[in-house]
């Protein structure tokens, strides 16, 4: 017979064979593995970081941020760089076990933080507030977005949108520090976050500062956005202009 007669041997194995469960095997690990060290997207289902994310964002985070950390431990054997004041960060809870956050550094190492009268200061200096022209930005909320105002502040270098809550502005909260107008000083290796919805935020002002250790990376980009209009609707509505928007 001729050479291009001939029959090949070769056998296509089952689905379920154990060499395609290999394979899957190893793919799964390696974007596990991947997800753990370079980046991985994020879910934010609370209002804590409103305007700057939404209910509803879809964010990827860089997990190299910072620092490279071992895939499926917390060892971090090479750091490279160190956050810095304004970056938005994800990183474990500091009251609930195997629960992200996401929050917004306002002051590092050193730093003196004061909170008096729904005003930042650090070191000393006040970070100005500025109400927005244009509260636009607001329109889609649907947490009592009558009730808020839309302020710009300076934080550093770095000008942000926060959001005050009128119904409650100026209301003492016994768990908060420093919220009655006493200057807490950021210990070494740790930062101090606080939500952009200031009046609607779990953070630094309620369980202290969170360990650089625990930091996962820097939020970076919302890559889809949809959220529901009405209580009760099943019909969501996509934030297209959010797309693959970046995240200051």
């Amino acid at each position: 017979m001729g050479l291009f007669s001939k029959k090949s041997n070769a056998v296509k194995p089952a689905f379920f064979s154990r060499e395609n469960l290999q394979s899957l095997g190893i793919l799964v690990l390696i974007v596990l593995a991947f997800r753990w060290t370079v980046g991985a997207p994020y879910h934010v289902p609370t209002p804590s970081m409103e305007p700057t994310i939404k209910v509803g964002d879809r964010l990827v985070a860089n997990h190299l941020a910072y620092q490279f950390r071992i895939p499926f431990t917390d060892i971090i054997p090479f750091q490279w760089s160190s956050p810095e004041v304004g970056e938005v960060i994800v990183f474990d809870s500091q009251t609930e076990s195997g629960i992200n956050m996401v929050k917004r550094i306002v002051a590092i190492s050193g730093d003196k933080v004061q909170v008096l009268n729904d005003q930042l200061f650090i070191n000393g200096k006040m970070m100005e507030q500025t109400i927005a022209d244009d509260a636009s930005i607001l329109n889609d909320i649907t947490d009592s977005k009558e009730f808020k105002t839309l302020y710009f502040e300076q934080l550093g270098s770095l000008q942000h949108w926060i959001i005050h809550d009128q119904r409650i502005m100026n209301l003492q909260q016994e768990s908060k520090f420093p919220s009655d107008g006493s200057i807490f000083s950021v210990p070494e290796d740790h930062v101090f976050v606080m939500g952009d919805n200031r009046h609607n935020s779990s953070d630094s002002r309620v369980w202290g500062t969170v360990p650089i250790e625990d930091i996962y990376g820097r939020a970076e980009m919302v890559i889809w956005s949809m959220y529901f209009p009405n209580i009760g609707s099943w019909m969501p509505s996509f934030r297209f202009a959010r797309f693959f928007s970046s995240i200051e």
